[in-house]
Order: C-alpha cells, then sequence, then structure tokens
C-alpha cells in the first residue's frame, strides 16, 4: 500500500510504477499543476506555491504543512501518467487528519541513511524536537513512524513512545504484523531481491530471525544492499559475480527518488556492519 510521508509539516510520497511517452512537464510547471489539481481535488484545503517543488498546505483545521515535492517529481519524471493518482494519494492525506493522540500499536521502524537524518533534523529542530531514531550502524539510522491507511507520519523526541529501551522491539513486533508476504526473487547473476509490499524492505534487516537462522542460504556470510526506501538485494561474500552485479544493480537504484545508500554491508554477529571485500 502506498503512503505519504509526513515529518513535521515537510511531505513526502512513496509511489512505484512503470514508464509511459508522456509529455513531462518542468519542474516550476508541475509545481503549479500539482497545486492547482491539489486544490481542486480537496478544496477544503489552501494549497499555495511556495517555491519551484514545494507547497504549503493549510487545512481546514488550521495544520499548515510544507510539501516538499522533489522526490514526487521523479517520481512523476518517471511515471508522467500517474499524475492524477499522485495528486488524489495527497488529497487523500490531506483530508486524513493525524491522530491527536499517537497510536503506539502502529508505530513501526524505517531504515533511513545519515543523509537523511541531516536533512530533516533542522525541520525538527525548527519545532523544538530531533527526530526519533536510533543508530544501526554507521551510515544506517533506525527512524520510527506512525503508520495509518494513508500516511505514516516520522516521530520525534516530543512524541510520548513509553519506554524507550522498549521501542524497538515493540516496533518491530508491530511490523511483522502489518507486512505482507516475505518473497525472494533470484537473478540469474548470483544476487536475490527481497519484496515484502513496497514500503518497508529495508526494515526487514530488523528481523533476525531472517538473517540468524540460515533460511536465507547464500554462498559465505549475507550481504545486503538497501539502497531505496522498497529494495532489498541480497548475495553471499564469497560470490564475486553476485557481489559485482548487485553492487551495479545498487549503484542503479541509488541514484532513484526515495533512494537510501548503494553501500554493502554485510551480517556478521548478530547485526550488519558496512562491507569490505578486502
Amino acid at each position: 500500500m502506498r503512503r505519504v510521508f509526513m515529518a513535521w509539516g515537510l511531505t513526502f510520497l512513496l509511489l512505484g510504477g512503470s514508464v509511459a511517452a508522456v509529455e513531462i512537464l518542468p519542474p516550476q510547471a508541475f509545481t503549479e499543476r500539482f497545486a492547482q489539481a491539489l486544490g481542486a481535488a480537496e478544496p477544503s484545503a489552501s494549497v499555495a506555491v511556495r517555491q519551484e517543488l514545494r507547497l504549503t498546505v493549510r487545512t481546514a483545521d488550521g495544520n499548515t504543512n510544507d510539501i516538499n515535492l522533489t522526490n514526487i517529481y521523479g517520481e512523476y519524471r518517471g511515471q508522467p501518467e500517474r499524475f492524477d493518482d499522485l495528486v488524489q494519494l495527497f488529497a487523500r492525506a490531506v483530508r486524513d487528519p493525524v491522530p491527536a493522540k499517537l497510536q503506539l500499536s502502529r508505530v513501526v521502524p524505517m531504515i533511513k541513511d545519515r543523509g537523511w537524518l541531516a536533512e530533516i533534523a533542522p525541520i525538527f529542530r525548527s519545532r523544538g524536537h530531533e527526530p526519533l531514531f536510533e543508530p544501526l550502524n554507521k551510515e544506517l539510522v533506525i527512524a520510527y513512524v506512525e503508520d495509518s491507511s494513508t500516511r505514516a507520519r516520522y516521530l520525534n523526541t516530543g512524541d510520548e513512545v513509553g519506554d524507550r529501551n522498549t521501542l524497538r522491539a515493540r516496533a518491530i513486533g508491530n511490523l511483522k504484523r502489518i507486512l505482507p508476504k516475505i518473497e525472494m526473487r533470484p537473478h540469474e547473476d548470483g544476487w536475490a531481491s527481497i519484496s515484502a509490499g513496497g514500503n518497508y524492505e529495508p526494515s526487514l534487516l530488523l528481523i533476525d530471525e531472517m538473517w540468524s537462522t540460515g533460511q536465507i542460504k547464500v554462498d559465505g556470510d549475507v550481504v545486503i544492499a538497501v539502497p531505496g526506501r522498497d529494495a532489498l538485494l541480497v548475495t553471499g561474500s564469497n560470490n564475486r559475480a553476485g557481489l559485482k552485479a548487485m553492487r551495479a544493480m545498487a549503484e542503479k537504484l541509488a541514484t532513484a527518488p526515495y533512494r537510501l545508500t548503494k553501500a554493502l554491508f554485510v551480517y556478521r554477529e548478530g547485526r550488519f556492519v558496512a562491507f569490505d571485500p578486502n
């Protein structure tokens, strides 16, 4: 299921699809058209162009969201025929108010890279808080989101989450409950892709039984890549062809919208650390 991701007024969108030969609007024209279409789809909200690829949306209850269209525009360039779908996803999120009280049963973990953390932290700080996260390794962090049917809101240090020492375990339990069937697709050049609905593939790194029980069978140690929000690639540390092919795929996917990192990580002693083939 597709999600609009909210972070204290900054909005992102997760969407997948195919490419079609449709005329593509330049960024400013796209911004203006998107604002007009969103205002028409949800007339109770006030939509204004803030700058190129940035909108401000004020809802009927007085809440204001600053919408960053950068990643959305990247998705639109890949699938311009889905413009109306993009608008409708945002319209549904606008009319779906954020619950006044955090619903802990909906809190799930999301893997992000430290570049994302550096980018988003000032947004939280401008409202007196910090993003709520935990380090996973030197490059990746665990963020937390409150997931609903139309949106997922990133949590901050002002949210009442109870005992933070147990937050990760509780969030992983929630994730397991909402995940669809996990599927693994092998590729001829020695690596495999793992899918789980398109929202939380990188978060599967936190489900330890997937990696510690031998159910992921590879040549050597498990090596993974998480180049995007909906991408989890895997091969073995002794599979040279697989490593080469997977690295190339990770580098390609890490240039797309909603990218994470092209780095590879290896599962050793119960955790994922940077992979050094030398």
